[in-house]
């Protein structure tokens, strides 16, 4: 009996002492960049039940695979499609069991704090693809993986990444985004406006999706609840518009906007409550409300671009008016070209501040257009 124990012993001994050797074995393959051996042995190790809670085999086994998908060889980062995620899982395995097993002297922290946040950056980075490639499951999981290692980020260097449940609630939410996956937008959605997250694309988006279920309710709840972030925001400001004027609220629109430049005057409002008067055909109107936003940013481009475009177009309407006179009525149509003239030179002035902000082609098209007419050949050249 006593043969039998002893042998088994032995036996018990030289396989723990195997499985120990496949530790080290890996961590020598990792040093020799065998990572295919350092690969196959850390695989044995972690499936081991003597060796797969070792907080040493854990570091190695994130170290191999952190190597492994940072390698610039297609070979080596091909020998295991999820190395980002398996890096992350060793890590935060390793800590795990290190604060609980050495909780008054953790044995592992120092050294492995800062490659789990290389391998959390690494993995939001490959959820981000799992996500182009259409693979939302796998996406979904790499998130969760990241959320669960910010335990760990001792020294803020997940946050300094942009790494938090904040940030990754909005990855999540973009990523549902891209699967068209509208119940799940809107969960999330919810989510980031209860935690008052600042971003007006969450608005943006849901407002679209709103309008595209023909929900406008819902769409103008979206933008109420963005606008109180965002006030300025133009794409949310144009959804707004383009929503009232499909009602035929025009009316309710410029006495909400009124109501809004007398609270806080500025620009932005100014030059929207002018797009409203253009679309509904007051132009004096809009011209007004053109030169009050220019009156407190002069270089606003917006602004100067459609006060060129107001002129232009009021320059247009007198020389038609002063062709559509019959000859007998010359003495008039004088008198309409000379004003044609004024407006179409208050336009080159717009035009030309605008261009000095934004030197588009279309700006630069117009005014070269404009400065024929006006006979300013020389002039013209400068935005052949």
């Amino acid at each position: 009996m006593k043969n039998i124990l002893t042998i088994s012993f032995a036996f018990f001994t030289a396989f723990v002492f195997s499985q120990n050797n496949q530790v080290l074995n890996s961590y020598n393959y990792f040093k020799s960049k065998e990572f295919d051996k350092a690969k196959a042995a850390t695989d044995a190790a972690s499936e081991n039940e003597t060796t797969k809670n070792s907080p040493k085999m854990l570091q190695y086994r994130g170290d191999i695979y952190r190597a492994i998908y940072q390698d610039t060889s297609a070979k080596v980062r091909n020998l295991d499609m999820e190395a980002e995620e398996k890096a992350l899982e060793a890590y935060m395995n390793c800590l795990r069991i290190d604060l609980k097993d050495n909780a008054k002297s953790p044995i592992y922290k120092e050294d492995v704090k800062g490659p789990i946040v290389m391998a959390a950056a690494a993995t939001n980075r490959k959820a981000k693809w799992y996500g182009g490639n259409k693979q939302f499951d796998k996406a979904v999981k790499c998130y969760d993986l990241v959320d669960q290692a910010l335990i760990y980020d001792f020294d803020q260097g997940m946050k300094r990444n942009n790494l938090t449940k904040e940030k990754l609630l909005y990855n999540k939410f973009e990523m549902y985004a891209g699967a068209n996956d509208i119940p799940k937008m809107v969960e999330f959605a919810d989510k980031l406006i209860a935690i008052n997250y600042k971003d007006p694309k969450i608005f943006i988006h849901m407002t679209n999706i709103m309008l595209g279920q023909k929900d406008t309710a819902k769409a103008i709840s979206y933008i109420d609840k963005g606008k109180k972030l965002f006030d300025d925001n133009m794409d949310l400001i144009n959804l707004e518009i383009n929503i009232y004027l499909a009602q035929g609220k025009s009316a309710a629109l410029k006495e909400k906007l009124q109501s809004a430049i007398s609270l806080n005057d500025n620009e932005v409002l100014h030059a929207i409550l002018a797009n409203i008067y253009t679309k509904t055909n007051e132009p004096e109107k809009a011209e007004a409300e053109y030169l009050k936003a220019l009156e407190i940013k002069p270089e606003y481009e917006v602004a100067n671009y459609n006060l060129g475009v107001v002129y232009f177009n009021k320059g247009n309407e007198w020389s038609k008016k002063a062709g559509d006179l019959p000859p007998k009525e010359a003495t008039k149509a004088k008198d309409f070209d000379a004003k044609a003239l004024v407006d179409w030179k208050k336009s080159v002035v717009y035009f030309e501040k605008s261009y000095e902000v934004n030197p588009d082609k279309a700006t630069k098209q117009r005014l070269r257009q404009l400065l024929i007419k006006l006979g300013e050949t020389e002039k013209a050249e400068k935005y052949k």
